[in-house]
């Protein structure tokens, strides 16, 4: 991914929790089809050493997981849908009107090595990790074992899990940190004039990462 170092994003904690509150990722998977991808919710399992793995499952009727080629590494993708950025909103433009739009957005990319995993054993792990997860906010959380385990055994063998061993991170943070302290005031009042829940949730990412002022 190209990154300029402005935009550089390399805190561990900060990359974990944005793949935690970003779970839908893009898993781009080389095959003997070509590259494929597709888009599912992973969840990150931190080790003591190292980074971890990202575990998911594919649905047995995707045949991404029969055409992977062995010895390649997979690229999972998490971003958010990011927010539009008009050139009206520099007070530059004022100035010299030597500016244009762009497009503000953060994006995680986690490469590594996928590894099939085939026990029933190991999808049972997995969707309750998944579930617990994304249940965990909702004021009576859904189990596994809130469904008929007939009916689970069922839907474990309708997917095929794998890991993912997390061999490098690379973060991208594009909130205006290339542009000056007055354009990025302007960026952020602009966004919230548009008085959005995403223009808002920018306008907040933009202060909370923007580069620290020079000392006069």
């Amino acid at each position: 991914m190209f990154t300029p170092p402005k935009f550089q994003q390399t805190d561990p904690a900060e990359l974990h929790s944005f793949v935690q509150h970003h779970p839908l990722a893009t898993v781009v998977v080389q095959t003997n089809q070509g590259l494929e991808a597709t888009h599912i919710p992973l969840y990150w399992q931190c080790q003591p050493n190292g980074h971890g793995c990202l575990l998911g499952h594919f649905a047995k009727a995707n045949p991404i997981w029969q055409n992977a080629l062995p010895e390649q590494a997979w690229l999972a993708i998490f971003q958010d849908s990011g927010h539009y950025i008009s050139a009206n909103w520099y007070p530059a433009k004022q100035q010299h009107h030597k500016v244009v739009p762009t497009w503000n957005y953060q994006a995680v990319h986690i490469y590594g090595q996928g590894r099939l995993l085939e026990s029933e054993a190991d999808a049972h792990r997995i969707l309750t990790l998944l579930t617990e997860q994304h249940e965990q906010s909702q004021a009576r959380p859904w189990r596994l074992a809130d469904a008929p385990a007939d009916y689970i055994q069922a839907m474990c063998r309708a997917i095929m899990c794998f890991e993912i061993t997390i061999e490098r991170i690379e973060g991208k943070y594009k909130l205006s940190q290339n542009q000056t302290e007055a354009n990025r005031q302007g960026v952020v009042n602009g966004l919230l004039a548009e008085n959005t829940a995403a223009a808002r949730q920018m306008a907040a990412r933009i202060e909370q990462f923007s580069p620290p002022q020079s000392q006069p």
